[in-house]
């Protein structure tokens, strides 16, 4: 398991060749896919990802 901050993971990124990079944090995703549930469900902790395209 790695953990890498945002900059570190799109630094990486574009060191490998990828030219579109974009850090999406866990929080953003939870509050976008979870918010509007009527039981409260929430991920216990949100991981961010990275998006990456050549």
């Amino acid at each position: 398991m790695s953990f890498y901050a945002p900059d570190g993971m799109l630094a990486l990124a574009r060191e490998a060749g990828f030219k579109k990079a974009q850090h999406v944090a866990g929080s953003m995703l939870a509050e976008r896919y979870f918010a509007d549930r009527s039981d409260g469900l929430r991920p216990s902790s949100g991981e961010d990802i990275l998006v990456a395209a050549t």
